[in-house]
């Protein structure tokens, strides 16, 4: 179950966003502030079932101290840490394909995995998505030179 509320913190001057939680994932905004390690504490302690947590995004803004590096290196759990800049895509139109829905799409225009365009692993969306090297996303879009245009991407 996702839980899209948007909850804010403000700690030690800087705000702190939750934006996305799920039982195992959890997608933080740090604000506009450099990140400290006391801002890094504070959003740990925040985590509710931190045993059940196998991943925190933290979307940031601004520079991140040493000290709250070598904090990252602390966590239980895997921390990933992508630029605002770098998520400039409408994450909401990104569907991620089950195993059975990459090969019907597979089998649906006869071509093999290879044969669909790349997403690296590195992607802003990939990373936000967690996924995993061979897992498809289907990507819709719509502009104003087409009405709808949906694409298909495999990780490598």
């Amino acid at each position: 179950m996702i839980d899209l509320r948007n909850e804010s913190r403000r700690t030690n001057g800087a705000d702190i966003d939750i934006v996305l939680k799920t039982s195992t994932r959890q997608v933080v905004f740090t604000g506009t502030d450099n990140i400290r390690k006391s801002n890094l504490t504070a959003i740990h302690n925040q985590i509710v079932n931190k045993e059940r947590l196998s991943r925190l995004i933290l979307i940031v803004e601004s520079k991140m101290t040493p000290y709250a590096r070598k904090e990252l290196e602390n966590c239980q759990h895997a921390v990933e840490i992508i630029k605002l800049n770098d998520v400039v895509v409408n994450p909401t139109k990104h569907v991620v394909l089950t195993a059975a829905g990459k090969q019907e799409l597979l089998k649906k225009y006869k071509i093999e995995e290879k044969q669909l365009p790349h997403m690296l692993r590195t992607d802003p969306m990939a990373s936000y998505y967690g996924l995993e090297r061979g897992q498809v996303v289907k990507i819709s879009h719509s502009g104003e030179v087409f009405n709808s245009l949906v694409t298909y991407r495999c990780v490598v």
